[in-house]
């Protein structure tokens, strides 16, 4: 069981679709991309990417790195991940980081958790 927060409350519930396995992710570049920069490494050591798709809705993707681990995908309609509003989508993919780190105790996951919850709680995050 999950337990909710004060902002879980406000928020419409994701438009989670079937997955496609053949389905399309963004060639460009997406429409907001949120990082958490790593200090010595050419990667990340979070991102978060919101698209609009075409019927309207956003889609978010996540990708992390802590210590010897990590994972992340690329932001497209194959994975099913859809919000009525781009806030929507970027809390639900700041969520879905915090689920993805649960258990890691990590410096650097708890550098990325105060991430995700710093977006989550910044609903001024796109301007």
């Amino acid at each position: 069981m999950q337990q909710l927060g004060l902002f879980d409350t406000v928020r419409r519930p994701p438009l989670m679709k079937k997955i496609e396995a053949y389905g399309e992710v963004l060639q460009g570049e997406p429409d907001h991309t949120f990082r958490l920069k790593h200090p010595r490494m050419a990667w990340d050591r979070a991102r978060i990417e919101i698209h609009q798709h075409r019927d309207k809705t956003w889609m978010w993707s996540t990708s992390w790195q802590c210590e010897s681990e990590g994972g992340g995908y690329r932001v497209g309609v194959k994975w099913g991940k859809f919000a009525e509003t781009r806030e929507d989508a970027l809390f639900y993919a700041a969520r879905e980081i915090e689920q993805r780190l649960a258990g890691k105790w990590s410096a650097d996951a708890a550098l990325i958790l105060k991430w995700t919850a710093t977006i989550k709680e910044n609903p001024e995050a796109f301007r």
